[in-house]
């Protein structure tokens, strides 16, 4: 998978790879079936990498996509993975208030691009609950048609009481490429048969040689297959998918030495000097970027500055990266389709969740890696609240580097324009289409007077549409794959060096 992918799905079906202008024309939008993937972090007892259900239901999804022959009837968001944990088997997880917000909040985003179908597909066995609540309330408040699978109906089940754990370990090892680790904690369960039981530690899983991972695969997403043409045939007239092609399991191991996500809880354990250690948190967002640029530019920009940045740092520098808050607070762009939005409390309660997390696993120094103008407030805000409650080591990693431009695209070229474009056109060429890029300035650095929407002693608040008829903002058509070679080259450089620094700063307590 390509380091700016921001999900193991089949660009032509991400929604975070379309342009807002693509969603905007769709001519089925009506039909249209949107996946919103909902991935938890956790063990299982299943002795594998914490994104374990990613791995197996990002898999089993594309799979089924390709074998439903449905390609033009859906689009799959990037996943929620940030459910409630409330095990300490599970990770990274918030409160069901503000999972239930996110969840809300998306959806709403998607209705208001004018999208009338949504599925929940879920892996997480302890948010089916949230699930159903958010699908009933998105029926109800949004009147969108919405529909749930669960992994564990297509064999593919992560709790604890499933009896297909042990075929569920086996797909996930195989796409993994890894061998189960032996649990080094005793189970704690209790109160099976009183609803909703409690599951503190799960009893390990003993793998089970004789399975068959491939068939495992073929016959979970050939149920998934059959699934999604049944929901998109749902009240309308059933659609021919064609010949349905063989499914196959994948390999998509990979290597992620410093996300830990990508560790086993005995590994994330095994983590020495925590204290000493610094650990990233990537806040993102999915909007309009323009007629030429993807939905995902800010998520995608973010995972290529540490992909360029990370390989530049001493290896045994103990810097790690935490799961990226994919979707942002995007309000300002909303108008346009595709853009998704979380509130900015949803935003604050997530980012705290998150520290607050790492707290509890003995990390002491966070930094923030922003790529959406509109998290800025809302991210500083909050950093200062997680260093006076949390008494955490907590800024942001910005203003290290700066490109040499015009002093008007350097003073309002802020949206989509040279700087973004250059650098997708250096990282994600074939998400860049530069038929369509335009310029578009929202004020003129010699215009009259002081009033300008950014970087002024006098700004007025605004929303795309006020000052943008495209959504770009900067001078898209100057922007050059070359310049972007040579500024994510500097870039995450500089990013490494400055990381470097707070590292050096920490041991000597500054």
């Amino acid at each position: 998978m390509p380091p700016h992918w921001l999900a193991n799905a089949d660009p032509a079906t991400a929604w975070d790879h379309q342009t807002w202008s693509e969603l905007a024309a769709r001519p089925d939008k009506a039909r249209t079936l949107v996946i919103l993937p909902v991935h938890g972090f956790a063990d299982h007892g299943l002795g594998l990498p914490l994104d374990v259900e990613e791995t197996v239901g990002s898999a089993v999804l594309r799979s089924a996509i390709a074998a439903s022959g449905l390609q033009s009837q859906l689009l799959v968001m990037p996943p929620l993975r940030f459910g409630v944990a409330p095990y300490p088997h599970t990770h990274f997880g918030v409160d069901a208030e503000t999972a239930l917000d996110a969840l809300s909040e998306i959806v709403e985003s998607i209705k208001i691009s004018g999208f009338a179908r949504v599925l929940f597909f879920n892996t997480s066995p302890w948010n089916a609950e949230l699930v159903s609540t958010a699908a009933i309330d998105a029926r109800t408040e949004f009147d969108l048609h919405t529909y749930i699978i669960g992994s564990g109906g297509i064999g593919l089940g992560f709790h604890p009481a499933d009896p297909n754990r042990v075929c569920t370990q086996a797909v996930a090892a195989r796409l993994h490429g890894c061998t189960p680790a032996p649990s080094s904690q005793p189970a704690e369960v209790s109160d099976v048969d009183f609803r909703p039981g409690h599951f503190s530690r799960p009893f390990p899983v003993k793998p089970d040689p004789a399975l068959d991972p491939e068939q495992l695969f073929f016959k979970a997403a050939s149920a998934l297959s059959g699934l999604l043409g049944e929901i998109v045939a749902h009240g309308s007239t059933p659609i021919s998918n064609g010949t349905t092609p063989l499914v196959t399991l994948p390999s998509i191991r990979t290597e992620r030495p410093r996300e830990l996500v990508a560790m086993t809880e005995g590994q994330l354990a095994a983590i020495p000097n925590k204290s000493q250690a610094l650990v990233i948190i990537p806040t993102c967002a999915i909007e309009q970027h323009g007629h030429h640029l993807p939905l995902g530019t800010d998520a995608m920009l973010n995972k290529l500055w540490l992909a360029h940045a990370l390989p530049k740092l001493t290896a045994d520098a103990p810097v790690f990266v935490a799961p990226a808050i994919t979707y942002g607070k995007s309000n300002e762009h909303t108008g346009f389709a595709g853009t998704i939005t979380i509130s900015a409390r949803t935003l604050r309660r997530q980012l705290l969740a998150l520290a607050e997390h790492l707290k509890t696993l003995g990390f002491r120094q966070i930094a923030v890696l922003n790529t959406h103008g509109g998290n800025s407030a809302m991210v500083v805000a909050t950093l200062r609240e997680i260093q006076t409650t949390l008494g955490l080591r907590a800024g942001m990693l910005n203003g290290y580097y700066r490109p040499v431009q015009t002093p008007q695209e350097a003073a309002f070229g802020f949206h989509a324009g040279e700087w973004e474009t250059s650098l997708m056109l250096a990282g994600a060429p074939e998400c860049v289409h530069m038929d369509r890029a335009v310029c578009e300035y929202p004020a003129r650095i010699d215009s009259p007077g002081a009033l300008r929407p950014e970087g002024s002693v006098a700004v007025f608040a605004w929303k795309t549409s006020d000052i943008s008829q495209s959504g770009v903002m900067g001078d898209a058509p100057s922007a050059t794959a070359e310049k972007g070679a040579q500024w994510l080259e500097e870039a995450s450089a500089a990013l490494a060096q400055k990381i470097e620094s707070l590292l050096r700063q920490g041991v000597s307590g500054k």
